[in-house]
């Protein structure tokens, strides 16, 4: 083990299918279908060095060419991001404070390492720990800096689960400083060649966040291109089904959080139907479908004084917002949870045992995509179809490629990472309806997007009470329940409390539990003129059921 001097350090006070190797004939090789050909029928060929090429979906993807900086290529750079916002394309920042411009970004850029390309999900920046900042801010930083060294393991390694290979390129620019950042696939990533333009001497080290690092051991510092070989577990790309285990089963390799950050995780975790005894699956399951059916807007949730409840419960925000406040709270049940960053995207990384980190994308994140370097490069999928709650809202998203997402090879983006998942399936015989209203269709085949019905049904929303009496500055409890025609419970709504004067306010978004139950803790705004109010409780409803509001 190697230990380095800390860079990129949140201090506590805050002081500062398958792919497999394939030997090819001597020659320019350019993507090549193999027909017949399954990615684990080719062995590796060549023990050891690089291999001409691999073979991913049954096509050949030679080695990458080397050469100078191109247009479409951001160097990954020593100097770091300031940690608010969006990550700067090359920068890895030491920390992330939230802010609350939550509204769509216009187009952003995001450059492509690997092949095939996981636009937009390229590892840079990984934080893992929670600490209050001199204003009492909870901001995210890394819980150890210690590194290690990541050896290059040659590409005959042996692995004892599924693994995928990506081929990376990447320039790496040292004459800011001898360490800079490496964009990885997935956080366990192995290297399996490496070999650099010009040849210098380069370590590669990770974090216990699973940053990872490359130095320059000698030469003078300047622009270098790495060219590598990597791979990384198929299931952190997404598994078959959530565990249902404790969700605090991993909690000892938390790193703890502040304990006002704590109850406050705990208080909002709460208000979506958890707690500290809630299994995995439910924890994942919640919180997924909670932020993914957040929306970007221009006006931020109302400022309470206390940011990550604001963005907790706002149903407000991009997709730095919903990842930051996911962390939070899934640590505060036990839950190992990072917030992963690069210049176009933030996403979730969760740790299951047995098995290890797993990506969770919440979503929400620019108006349009222009993935530079990508066109001749095609897009991963993932083996298994996402186990967690998919709302339309997160579906049309860039990040699932759908919308205006750009400079993909044709026939990928609008949806082809999705392509071999349906988002309905065909009636299965004799389960049709009778009636004019489609028949009902069971929370769990819904979020799965399986029998999705083609028209929604009508929704009832009522209130437990009808008038409160509560102080400025206070907690209001709102309770009460969304039914269908039929008198059922409709679980997994989104629902929204707010108070109506001249204008709205939102004060707090839940979600309703089995039986369509719902409840909610927000707080009143301690700026609110004295006087009556008009309470709204009201859902958008989703593919199932329309809209509807209790007043």
């Amino acid at each position: 083990m190697s230990k380095t001097s800390p860079r990129y350090v949140l201090l506590a006070l805050l002081l500062a299918g398958s792919v497999a190797s394939l030997g090819l004939a001597d020659g320019p090789v350019l993507h090549e279908y193999v027909p017949g050909a399954g990615d684990d029928d080719l062995p590796v060929m060549r023990g050891g060095g690089e291999p001409t090429g691999i073979v991913y979906d049954g096509e050949i993807l030679p080695a990458p060419e080397g050469g100078e900086r191109r247009p479409d290529e951001r160097a990954m750079s020593a100097t770091p991001g300031d940690g608010h916002g969006q990550e700067s394309p090359g920068r890895r920042s030491p920390a992330f404070r939230p802010d609350r411009i939550t509204a769509l970004e216009g187009t952003l850029g995001y450059y492509t390492v690997f092949n095939p390309t996981i636009t937009p999900f390229k590892r840079v920046t990984a934080l893992d720990a929670a600490v209050l900042g001199t204003d009492g801010t909870p901001v995210l930083g890394v819980a150890d800096p210690e590194t290690e060294v990541v050896d290059v393991i040659g590409t005959d390694a042996p692995s004892a689960e599924p693994r995928d290979r990506f081929w990376g390129n990447v320039v790496l620019d040292f004459r800011a400083g001898r360490v800079v950042p490496f964009p990885s696939v997935a956080p366990d990533s192995r290297i399996l060649s490496l070999r650099t333009e010009p040849e210098v001497s380069v370590r590669l080290e990770k974090d216990r966040a699973d940053n990872f690092f490359a130095v320059l051991e000698a030469g003078e510092p300047t622009e270098v291109r790495a060219v590598f070989l990597t791979d990384a577990r198929r299931d952190y790309f997404g598994v078959a089904a959530i565990p249902d285990v404790p969700a605090d089963t991993l909690a000892n390799e938390i790193f703890a959080l502040p304990d006002r950050v704590r109850e406050d995780a705990l208080t909002f975790a709460r208000e979506i139907g958890l707690d500290e005894g809630s299994s995995l699956r439910d924890v994942l399951e919640k919180l997924t479908l909670h932020f993914r059916a957040f929306v970007e807007s221009r006006e931020p949730p109302e400022a309470t004084g206390n940011i990550f409840l604001d963005l907790a419960r706002g149903g407000k925000g991009v997709c730095r917002h919903r990842a930051y406040a996911f962390v939070i709270t899934a640590q505060a049940l036990g839950v190992p949870t990072r917030f992963v960053q690069n210049e176009a995207h933030a996403w979730v990384e969760a740790k299951i045992a047995d098995l290890g980190w797993m990506r969770i994308d919440l979503g929400g994140a620019a108006s349009a995509l222009e993935a530079r370097g990508g066109e001749d490069r095609p897009v991963y999928e993932p083996a298994e179809p996402d186990p967690l709650p998919r709302p339309r809202v997160f579906r049309d998203g860039y990040s699932q490629l759908e919308g205006e997402v750009r400079g993909l090879r044709q026939g990928n983006g609008n949806g082809a990472s999705l392509a071999n998942f349906p988002m309905t399936a065909p009636s299965d015989e004799g389960a049709a309806s009778t009636g004019t209203e489609p028949a009902p269709v069971s929370l769990e085949a819904l979020l799965d997007d399986e029998a999705a019905p083609e028209v929604a049904r009508p929704l009832r929303l009522r209130l437990d009470r009808r008038r409160h009496d509560v102080f400025r500055g206070r907690t209001l409890q709102v309770t009460g329940s969304a039914t269908d025609p039929d008198g059922e419970g409709a679980e997994g709504l989104r629902v929204e409390v707010l108070l109506r004067d001249r204008t709205e306010r939102l004060l707090g978004v839940t979600v309703t539990r089995e039986g369509g139950a719902f409840q909610a803790a927000v707080g009143v705004p301690p700026d609110l003129p004295v006087g009556e109010y008009r309470l709204i409780v009201r859902t958008p409803g989703n593919e199932a059921y329309f809209p509807a509001t209790a007043r």
